[in-house]
């Protein structure tokens, strides 16, 4: 269903507060529910009527401010877009939810008419993702979308980062796409779902150590058996599951579906309450498209932001029962920081980053014969990969899809971006390289 379709409010009354904007910059938790947008086969009618029960739901949940997060994933391309669909919130809580833009099948002109829907819907929280592989030449990757959001007015844009990376040049080209990207003014950064609490301090650490004072919302997933079994399958790319959570889940499933499902619950509870204790600013909960679940999940979350009300209190249960389940056995597996997950960040006492591995004999060399200035990398420069190099076509960093290993999700070969920070690694020049990548 195209922009020609939608009945829009024209929002002229000129309304400038932003509750989710005022809450997370306030330093308060908030709660956001994901919901899925339709495809076009799906009645209107029904479809909104939907919509409206939840926001309706998760309005009423008492003493945490809440809205909805729609992301903009649908494989259907006759589908409503994000915020299309979001145009049929009630118009005085528009400012609550938070709304995706990805380029995939998109060009800059379509981003522009997307962007024109929002303003006119008064839709302002906008989070930039580049979208699942297409082979579209025209598409447009997050950080272009990025930049288009910026140079209009009124809007809250946010961008996408995802921190389970266990390989160093990996892990770096994350960081540094984050980074760029909050220097260039992004309101917010949502990371992508994963059970590895190590990896989330160590972004939240990274962070406090380059004085990014930016809040930060967390993707969770609340798992059921289908969805367990499409992760292990690897159906979502970047979204891992290890072989030892695979275990315990497996496990949990052999008593019961009830057990099961009570114990992703509790999983749940615990994640959000270490998301708050290491400093960041609200969860995006994924799982949850029925009013009776946003409910008793918003009760279960609330019991554990109670219960763990100092970061010890977490730690505690953390060690006696989640560490295990969170261990994950990649071959090259890298960590930022020592002491991970054993204190909450004490200034006085800073952790010590980890060095990236040293860099063999002759590596440079080679580097510099395996790229040449036509494909966008030069040795006195540094530039950015072009973007006929990434399947993706991504001009401004890696996608959220690069494997643990530091492999593209589109085959076997090794992310350019990856490659990229391995031979700025290894010609001892990442400083700075981040201004690079806008």
């Amino acid at each position: 269903m195209g922009s020609s379709d939608i009945q829009l409010e024209m929002n002229f009354a000129g309304k400038t507060e932003n509750r989710f904007r005022k809450t997370i910059d306030g330093g308060k938790f908030y709660l956001l529910f994901e919901t899925a947008v339709p495809g076009a086969q799906m009645p209107a009618k029904d479809t909104v009527k939907e919509l409206r029960a939840l926001e309706e739901a998760v309005a009423k949940i008492p003493g945490v401010e809440c809205g909805l997060a729609i992301p903009d994933l649908n494989e259907n391309q006759e589908a409503w877009s994000a915020i299309e669909f979001a145009s049929h919130l009630s118009e005085e809580n528009r400012d609550r939810h938070l709304v995706y833009l990805s380029g995939r099948g998109r060009n800059a002109a379509e981003i522009g008419r997307q962007l024109a829907v929002a303003r006119n819907a008064g839709i302002v929280n906008i989070a930039a993702v580049s979208g699942d592989l297409d082979n579209s030449p025209e598409r447009i990757d997050s950080g272009r979308i990025f930049q288009q959001i910026m140079k209009e007015e009124g809007f809250f844009p946010g961008v996408t980062v995802n921190p389970y990376q266990y390989d160093p040049w990996a892990l770096t080209a994350q960081y540094a796409k984050l980074v760029s990207r909050l220097q260039h003014d992004a309101g917010f950064f949502v990371a992508q779902a994963g059970w590895d609490t190590l990896k989330l301090q160590s972004l939240s650490w990274f962070l406090l150590t380059r004085s990014l004072f930016v809040p930060g919302i967390v993707r969770l997933i609340l798992l059921t058996p289908e969805r367990m079994r499409k992760l292990a399958e690897n159906s979502r790319p970047g979204i891992i599951v290890s072989r030892e959570l695979q275990r315990t889940l497996e496990k949990e499933l052999s008593i019961s579906r009830g057990q099961f499902e009570a114990a992703q619950l509790q999983r749940l509870g615990r994640q959000t309450a270490a998301c708050r204790l290491m400093g960041f600013s609200g969860i995006q909960i994924s799982g949850a498209h029925q009013p009776g679940q946003v409910a008793t999940i918003a009760q279960v979350v609330s019991a554990a932001l109670e219960e763990f009300s100092s970061f010890q209190d977490f730690l505690e249960c953390y060690q006696s029962e989640m560490a295990e389940s969170e261990v994950n056995s990649f071959q090259l597996e890298f960590q930022l920081f020592d002491r991970i997950l054993s204190r909450p960040y004490p200034f006085d006492d800073p952790p010590k980053p980890a060095d990236l591995p040293p860099s063999r004999p002759g590596f440079w060399e080679k580097a510099a014969r395996l790229f040449t200035p036509g494909d966008g990398f030069s040795a006195r420069r540094m530039g950015l990969p072009t973007a006929r190099l990434c399947p993706k076509h991504n001009e401004c960093g890696p996608c959220g899809g690069v494997r643990p290993d530091g492999s593209c999700e589109n085959g076997k070969q090794e992310c350019v971006y990856r490659k990229w920070f391995r031979f700025a690694a290894a010609a001892d020049a990442l400083t700075g390289i981040e201004k690079e990548m806008m």
